[in-house]
């Protein structure tokens, strides 16, 4: 599979940022997922002053892009069930044990936020939890798990 996101893609195209953080996240100069990237966590919750976006919030972003920029297939909903269970890269994820991760994965689902994320689509099983891993093994080991900066 292809990957789901590159680093010169615009900003909206990043798991869990729609049109409006979108427009907030340009206003400071991320027009992009390099950008994105990029960003020092802190100075962007300073400089976008929102409250709903913290330092915290923007790492979690960064992890999604990462994610989906570095793990083949990687769509940006199952991007951002692995950071909502702890998995902030490719390395993370490679080093997951399958059923602890989809069970983790499940836990989240069942969460206001894991069900705005997942919407309709079916749950991942224990099979698509154990491919996500392999495909970050396959990744790191070819290298393509490393985004420039």
């Amino acid at each position: 599979p292809k990957f789901m996101l590159n680093e010169g893609a615009p900003v909206v195209q990043a798991p869990s940022i729609g049109p409006k953080t979108a427009k907030r996240l340009e206003a400071v100069g991320v027009k992009t997922i390099a950008d994105l990237l990029a960003l020092n966590a802190e100075l962007g919750e300073q400089q976008i002053d929102a409250r709903h976006i913290s330092a915290k919030v923007i790492r979690d972003w960064q992890a999604q892009a990462l994610l989906a920029c570095t793990v083949p297939g990687m769509k940006s909903r199952e991007a951002q069930a692995l950071v909502a269970c702890g998995i902030e890269d490719a390395a993370d994820l490679a080093e997951s044990d399958p059923t602890h991760l989809c069970e983790g994965v499940a836990q989240w689902g069942l969460s206001d936020e894991g069900q705005r994320a997942w919407g309709t689509a079916p749950a991942p099983t224990g099979d698509d939890v154990a491919t996500w891993i392999e495909r970050a093994k396959r990744a790191i080991q070819e290298g393509k798990a490393n985004v420039a900066a």
